[in-house]
């Protein structure tokens, strides 16, 4: 078997590397010149050249032992680290709340009335439904835990996730919490599934695609595929960049809309409801501070949701990565507009600092201010994204697949998970 995969993100280098493993011939085409996609470290020295970095996409990735983000990043010789549980907060009513750590700290915190307190001690007890038909994520948090946690803390969390408001997504923008009610309740499928903390790799995010990449053979980057045909043999030609392939079996590993385009000519069903799928975009914002307690030992905070005005929310990379600044600085990571009408002032970056301000006063002004876009670099699952998916798949003809994060979740632990479990499900066919 002969396999190119078209995408060189984590879901194109993850699918290369189990392939690889099983013995199979793989190719690999980026279109970039850097693998990776979203999942991207890059370089942002301080004023006096010393050195630090920043994500393009997530700051961390969940794993619990055992997992399969952990045995994958054993498997690749991946030195990780883990920041610990630091403090968090929720923007809510004009101050920050504080967000424990552990569920079952939720009984004492302010986010939650007694009643709503009440309601989620309950869950355990609550019915499971069938996961059809599919439902909407804020409809599904109130009723396995109910109003008060999806009024009250799931708008926050969401958008801090997903750049989108949570009542127009549906539950599969969070895969993990169908497979959680599949236990018995959510708090049983989180105990089975072992304490999960964030852990980032040693250098940043990107030395994960970078390790995949080192390892793999067979990837070419900065090579874009033009098009797909299927021979009478039934194996398929593409071509892209002056290149020609023929192989048994082609994997898209890109975003819907990218892979819409490619299907097009050949699968219109699966091209329609792939370009059906939308995305989301957001505006970053670092900047580095003169270090303030208690916020430079702490994850951050959100903002909940319209309150904010698109100003979804602040992480602290410099507590969470701290090779990412100097030792003596503070770095901050604000994400901005999503899915969110953002108020006019949050277009000029003293509009930004002014609300940094009055969520913590105490803020200094900024000693270096870095901006940058991730345009639609969040797939943004709404009601009926389960619908599309399916029919995607069924249209596909044979020796085509499409892998990607718009399919097995947004998260890389999503998405390692995803690939696993598609890659068992290939070796029962």
């Amino acid at each position: 078997m002969t396999t190119l995969i078209l995408g060189g993100g984590v879901s194109g280098l993850v699918t290369a590397w189990h392939l690889q493993r099983g013995g199979e011939t793989v190719e690999l085409w980026e279109a970039q010149d850097s693998v990776g996609g979203w999942v991207h470290t890059l370089p942002w020295p301080d004023v006096e050249g010393r050195s630090g970095h920043i994500e393009r996409g997530p700051q961390g990735v969940l794993s619990a032992p055992g997992s399969a983000v952990d045995r994958l990043f054993k498997e690749l010789d991946l030195e990780v680290r883990s920041p610990g549980h630091g403090a968090r907060w929720v923007g809510m009513g004009g101050t920050l709340i504080p967000v424990p750590t552990a569920p079952a700290a939720l009984l004492f915190s302010r986010l939650l009335t007694f009643s709503a307190k009440f309601r989620m001690m309950m869950e355990p007890f609550i019915p499971i439904r069938s996961p059809e038909p599919e439902e909407n994520l804020s409809a599904f948090v109130a009723r396995r835990l109910g109003r008060g946690v999806a009024e009250n803390l799931l708008p926050a969390m969401v958008a801090g996730i997903l750049a989108a408001p949570a009542e127009s997504l549906s539950v599969d923008a969070l895969p993990k919490l169908l497979s959680w009610e599949a236990k018995g309740s959510l708090f049983q499928g989180m105990r089975s599934g072992g304490s999960s903390a964030l852990v980032v790799p040693k250098g940043g995010m990107g030395a994960f695609p970078k390790r995949l990449s080192e390892r793999l053979s067979g990837v070419q980057t900065g090579l874009r595929a033009e098009g797909l045909e299927q021979l009478e043999s039934g194996r398929w030609r593409v071509w892209g960049g002056g290149e020609l392939r023929e192989v048994d079996r082609v994997l898209l590993a890109l975003p819907a809309y990218e892979a819409s385009v490619l299907l097009g000519p050949i699968a219109p069903q699966s091209a329609e409801a792939l370009a059906a799928i939308p995305y989301t975009s957001v505006r970053l914002r670092h900047s580095r501070h003169t270090r303030l307690a208690p916020l430079d030992d702490s994850f951050g905070f959100l903002v909940h949701p319209p309150e904010g005005h698109g100003f979804l929310g602040a992480l602290v990379p410099s507590w969470i990565d701290p090779d990412s600044a100097p030792a003596d600085l503070m770095q901050l990571r604000v994400f901005l507009g999503g899915a969110f009408e953002m108020d006019s002032s949050l277009s000029e970056s003293a509009g930004v600092q002014q609300v940094l301000r009055s969520w913590v006063p105490a803020l200094g002004e900024p000693l270096q201010v870095r901006e940058e876009l991730a345009d639609r670099a969040i797939p943004r699952p709404e009601m009926g994204h389960r619908g599309h998916v399916q029919a995607a798949l069924a249209g596909l003809p044979k020796g085509i697949d499409w892998i990607s994060n718009a399919r097995f979740g947004p998260g890389v632990r999503d998405v390692v998970e995803g690939v696993e479990a598609w890659m068992n499900h290939q070796d029962t066919k």
